[in-house]
């Protein structure tokens, strides 16, 4: 029976026959001898009436359809395995079966005649939005502080956890120092300090004012808000969290910048992953059918319902998740977190994690329409992610395979919410079958629809060509280079504004020209010290050419494109690339030193709380002249000279707060040191008396009284806005030059 059992297990699993032809054989033989077939367990019986013995075959009855079985499994391996080597036998797989149906060269720049130079004059629609963005735990630090519980981040980098909230897990450290996943690049680089904004988000507003931004995007972090995810009927709320943010948010607000909240940029609350005790995060699935089951889903809702609820009265554009793609595809073994090995096959769980995200993203922006979108007047939507994928050549299997790259990566998050049906791309599904899951007829009415506006990450732009043994992971047959192309500091970095234009129209074709804000786009570049990160040539570049492309975009072809948010306002933790990639306009002088919560080699180097320092790239001093004119600009001069030096601190100021106190701020020789004098008329005045100074470029940090401070801080930290001629301080203090000659008296 067991032999049975393997045997009709083993006929399922491969396309041969059933073994018939034993039986066969034997059946003819008795024919040619005038005999029926019988089988009996009398084998008297048999003879008796002429049959034959079949009792005695039995044995190799059995032998024999086992054998043939498994000569069967393995032809079929092999013409399966020479099928995979030869590839699709249609030329263009996904979108038929005729050459007729490959895709069209996508345009513009069909005939592969691309800008050299940007366009550097040209003005943008008056509505234009201009801005820079950050994500929680990239900047935030303070990983132990206010109550906040573990994410799958710290437990990726093998920062301590031990004790926090949430960091209970099957997997999670109980004794520092903590194991750090093999994936993590940089080993001993966490976000456990990181920029220090959680302190330092005064300052960071006044650096943000000085740049002239008015558009600010940022991400709210879930283990914060909710330390171990599980909101408990608001029992599991941390109000210390909710404080802050509301004050962060306040204060934009004063500094007349506007937020842009992202619900989830990658920091998952570790105590909603644990596979050993049935928690799977985006990748839960139903034991017994092995599809999604959304097992997050009730936590994720009460989460966004709690963040509409709180800040959505300040709030106006909200964004649900961060480049899915990223977080699922790239974590199921390429090397974000988690990357684990129970989600590492590359076949399954970046499809099921995939299906629960755009599930949530749904369920989000139900609830928002529903309870809080005709009051509260805001809009929301989702940013995903995708790098431009150019045909090798002009071949239809190149195209067609650039297409697939495309559609597979951004079709599949985008196509289900902008597409016609509210489900994945057709190709998609011809090409993944069962490996891809099914919505039922409500989740695609829910999915349908469901953004105001499509949020659009883009970085760099690679060749594809049609490679038909290589389906990838990503099943798309093409195979990436990048020759001829500018790379950043980042490995997968290579720039061509152009792929930018072209992947603007390709969501214009595919979606009928929806609004599209561009929510991330950003180039690293290599910097050891202040005033060599401060020269950020390439990254000036960088900007001026995709923004040339943008306007192209928007005034050449018609496309709906109404914002740009350059990455990032600042240098800060590259997920599991640390803190040696820099992508910020700003330069993080990350006052590096030992942490001892974190372990590794480049533990001894990593980021200090309370003297950390910004200094201004020329990069953002080129965005803030765009978008002080809302055009273009030259790179070069006279248009453009970089940002200001030290020396422009050098004079007499007043303070908005005390316009009787004046101030006078010397710069030394150097450039980098100084005093800032306050004098008898500033007695009740913080910075009374005289101060050391350091200076780096458009930012000033003073030594003020160690219980007072602009902050109550021993420092605090101004920097220059050269449009209203302004220090702008942390705490919302300007002080104004004085343009008479000023005498300070003080005391002596």
């Amino acid at each position: 029976q067991a032999l049975f059992s393997v045997t009709a297990l083993l006929c399922k699993a491969t396309p041969v026959a059933p073994p018939v032809f034993v039986w066969q054989a034997m059946a003819n033989r008795a024919a040619e001898e005038g005999r029926p077939l019988r089988l009996s367990d009398n084998e008297e019986e048999e003879e008796e009436h002429g049959g034959m013995p079949l009792k005695k075959f039995v044995p190799w009855l059995f032998l024999g359809g086992v054998a043939a079985v498994l000569l069967g499994v393995l032809i079929s391996k092999y013409v399966w395995a020479r099928d995979e080597a030869n590839g699709p036998s249609e030329p263009c797989p996904g979108f038929g079966k005729e050459i007729e149906d490959c895709p069209a060269y996508p345009k513009p720049y069909e005939n592969q005649n691309y800008p050299v130079e940007p366009t550097l004059n040209g003005t943008f629609p008056p509505t234009f939005i201009w801005g820079l963005g950050t994500a929680s735990y990239q900047i935030e630090g303070a990983y132990r502080e206010d109550g906040r519980g573990a994410s799958i981040w710290d437990t990726f980098s093998g920062a301590d956890t031990v004790g926090m909230p949430g960091a209970n897990c099957s997997y999670c450290c109980t004794e520092a120092p903590c194991k750090i996943n093999p994936a993590m690049k940089a080993k001993g680089a966490t976000g456990n300090v990181a920029c220090d904004h959680w302190h330092t988000w005064k300052d960071d507003i006044a650096l943000m004012k000085s740049m002239g931004l008015k558009h600010y995007r940022f991400s709210i972090a879930w283990p914060r808000v909710i330390p171990d995810g599980h909101y408990n009927g608001g029992l599991g709320v941390n109000q210390k969290a909710i404080d802050w943010y509301n004050e962060f948010i306040n204060a934009l607000h004063d500094a007349g910048i506007t937020p842009y909240v992202t619900l989830y940029h990658w920091d998952l609350p570790q105590g909603l992953l644990d596979p050993a005790a049935g928690k799977g995060g985006w990748y839960s699935v139903d034991e017994a059918t092995g599809k999604p089951d959304g097992w997050i889903l009730p936590e994720w809702k009460a989460y966004v319902d709690l963040c509409f609820r709180t800040f959505g009265d300040r709030v106006k554009t909200w964004i649900t998740f961060n480049e899915a793609w990223t977080f699922t595809f790239l974590a199921s073994g390429y090397g974000k977190a988690p990357n684990l090995p129970e989600y590492s096959n590359m076949s399954t769980w970046p499809w099921v994690a995939g299906h629960n995200v755009l599930l949530a993203h749904g369920n989000a922006v139900e609830i928002y329409r529903n309870k809080y979108q005709a009051v509260q007047q805001g809009r929301i939507g989702i940013t995903n992610n995708c790098d431009w994928r150019e045909p090798k050549t002009s071949n239809p299997e190149d195209v067609a395979a650039a297409e697939r790259a495309v559609l597979f990566q951004l079709g599949w998050f985008t196509d289900p919410i902008f597409g016609k049906t509210g489900d994945y791309p057709e190709p998609m599904k011809k090409l993944y079958g069962d490996a891809l899951p099914e919505f039922t007829e409500e989740q695609k009415k829910m999915l349908k629809g469901s953004a105001d506006f499509f949020g659009l990450n883009h970085y760099g732009t690679g060749w594809v060509n049609y490679d038909p043994s290589e389906p990838g992971d990503d099943r798309s047959f093409g195979v990436v280079s990048h020759d001829g192309l500018p790379r950043g500091q980042s490995v997968w970095l290579y720039g061509a504004g152009w792929g930018l234009r072209k992947l603007l129209n390709w969501v214009k074709k595919r979606y009928n020209n929806p609004e599209v804000i561009l929510t991330e786009g950003g180039w690293s570049v290599a910097a050891d010290a202040p005033s060599e990160g401060a020269q950020d040539e390439g990254r000036v570049g960088y900007y001026a050419n995709y923004t040339s492309e943008v306007l192209k975009a928007i005034n050449e072809d018609g496309c709906k494109v109404t914002g740009y948010f350059a990455w990032s306002l600042m240098d800060n933790f590259e997920w599991e690339r640390g803190y040696q990639e820099r992508f910020g306009v700003t330069y993080t002088d990350y006052i590096l030193g030992p942490d001892p919560q974190a372990n590794g080699q480049y533990a001894s180097k990593q980021p200090t709380a309370g003297k950390q320092v910004r200094r201004r790239k020329d990069s953002s001093c080129w965005l803030e002249a765009v978008w002080k004119d809302n055009a273009l600009r030259d790179v070069k001069g006279p248009a453009f000279t970089g940002c200001v030096a030290s020396s422009v601190f050098n004079g007499n100021f007043t303070d908005s707060f005390l316009p009787s106190c004046k101030r006078m701020v010397k710069v030394s020789k150097d450039g980098i040191t100084g005093t800032v004098t306050c004098g008898n008329d500033c007695l009740t005045d913080a910075c009374f008396g005289t101060h050391a100074a350091t200076f780096s470029g458009g930012t000033i940090v003073a030594s003020f009284h160690p219980s007072l401070g602009l902050n109550g801080a021993n420092h605090s930290t101004g920097y220059w806005n050269n449009a209203t001629g302004t220090i702008d301080w942390g705490g919302g203090a300007s002080w104004k030059r004085i343009t008479e000659t000023a005498t300070v008296e003080t005391l002596v």
